[in-house]
This record gives structure tokens, sequence and C-alpha cells, in this order.
């Protein structure tokens, strides 16, 4: 067991220990977990704002099954805003093929997400009662999913800096809105006022979505990828503002992402049609 591993798993029941002195048991809302290993021989795909039942998302997702075909992938991450609505077999029925696989998929969680009650008790049955906020291990990389529907969350802030305290390894952040972004929406001033002053060092990649269009920019030696065009109508981008970090990359179409892991890690967009739209090559720290 790795000493990042550890040092959360013994946080995690602790956590838990605490919330059981309470009504019994942790809620779905501060429910956390120390996550899964990953080999970093297989991929990660990461896909946002998909599950809304379009073509689009069906075309996504069959360019994501073409990748799978010809490529190991080890899990599918998503960016949040996983279900639309409550009709959770035609959401899921285009990614029958990474089910039947038994591929996991890590989510993190979009407001959508939390229109209902029932929307709530869907994803959990559909993805094994997913944390809120986690981390987990793919090769020598750290992935952390923070849930940014809960940014003022003291129990997840205090999550956060355990994750980036107990590992030196380059570390991989994900949630739903991003702390950058020009279009729609905007950048997320609450992730940027909590949680962006804890990224330390390690972290060199941060993954959000909650915009629906691929925009990618450069800070502090730090790449934001925003990645919300898995399925839901797209937004248009916008000029970006002279205090905003500038877009390295963007467009409105949609797409998924392939994250490849070698000397270094590729970071490749691929849109519906399954041509590549913006690639790149991170250094680790």
């Amino acid at each position: 067991m790795s000493r990042l591993t550890a040092t959360l798993a013994l946080a995690v029941a602790v956590l838990l220990a605490l919330t059981a002195c309470g009504d019994g048991g942790p809620s779905n809302s501060d429910r956390t977990g120390a996550g899964m290993a990953l080999p970093g021989n297989e991929a990660l795909l990461v896909v946002g704002d998909w599950g809304s039942g379009t073509a689009a998302q069906e075309e996504v997702a069959a360019q994501m099954e073409d990748y799978a075909q010809r490529h190991a992938v080890g899990a599918i991450v998503t960016t949040g805003d996983n279900f639309y609505s409550d009709n959770v077999g035609d959401l899921m029925e285009p990614f029958a093929w990474a089910t039947d696989a038994d591929t996991p998929f890590l989510i993190s969680w979009g407001n959508h997400d939390l229109d209902s009650q029932r929307r709530i008790e869907l994803i959990d049955e559909t993805f094994g009662d997913p944390p809120r906020w986690s981390t987990h291990e793919w090769g020598p990389l750290d992935i952390v999913i923070l849930d940014s529907t809960q940014v003022d969350s003291e129990q997840q802030g205090r999550f956060l800096v355990q994750a980036l305290t107990a590992s030196d390894d380059p570390t991989i952040v994900v949630s739903h809105h991003p702390p950058y972004s020009c279009g729609s929406h905007g950048g997320t001033q609450s992730v940027l006022t909590n949680w962006v002053p804890h990224f330390d060092d390690d972290v060199f990649l941060v993954l959000s979505g909650h915009e629906h269009n691929y925009q990618r920019f450069e800070s502090d030696d730090v790449t934001y990828v925003v990645t919300g065009g898995g399925g839901q109508s797209l937004t248009e981008l916008a000029d970006c503002s002279d205090d905003h970090p500038g877009r390295v990359a963007g467009e409105a179409v949609h797409h998924f992402i392939a994250l490849e892991l070698a000397d270094s890690l590729n970071v490749t967009a691929i849109d519906a049609d399954g041509e590549v739209i913006d690639e790149s090559s991170l250094g680790l720290p």
C-alpha cells in the first residue's frame, strides 16, 4: 500500500467514524472514498455533460468505443452532469460497450446530477454509490476528484488538503465547475478562491466540465481543460478578459478526451467525427 493510500485510508476511517456518531452513517452529500488503483499502461477516457440522450451523446460514445477497441482503457472519468433525465436505460445504452466490459466510471458530481432526490438515487444505483470526493492512483499519478457543487464544504476542504499533502506524486484534479472558462458560464470564483490556492507543485492538470465546449488554458505551470462536450447542447466560446489566462485552444464541438501516460502525459481531444481537435504533451512534475 502506498503512503498516499495508507494516509487517506486512515483519514477516511476517521471521517466515517465521526459521521457515524451523528445520524448513523455518512450521507450521500459527504460520502468520501480512497478510490482505486488503475494501471498506468491503460488509457483514461474523459467525458463531461454527457448523459443527455441526444444523437450527439451517441456519436461521442461511439467514438469512445472505437478508441477502446484500439487501446486498453482502464476507466472512464467524468467531469459531471452525468444524467440530465431519469431515463437511465436510454442514457447508458450508448455506453453498453463499457459496462459490458466492466470498465469503471469515476464520476464527479455536477449540478444536474442533483436536480432531484430520484436523480441522486439513480446515479448511486448506476455507478455503485460513487463518493462525492475521492482519490485514485493511476500508475505513478494521483487523481483527486472533487464535488464542486459543495465548494464551501469544510470536510471536503480538509480532504483536499490531506490528499495533496499526503503524496508527492504528479496530480490531476477533476471537478465539474471550471476555475477558468471563457464562455456562457465563465470561470467559477468559488473554485478559484477555495481550491486553487491549495494546488501545490504536484498539481499539473485540472479537468472540468459545465461549459458545453472544449477549452484549454495554461496558468502557473498548470494546464486547465474544460471538457463538457459529451452530448448536451453546445455553448459558444467567448473572448477572455485581460485578467483571465489566455486560451491556448478551444472549440464548441462535442468531444471526449483521451489521457495516455508515457514519459509524459498525452492529452488528446477527439470530436464526434473522430477528428483530433487538440493535443498536448504535459511533462510530469
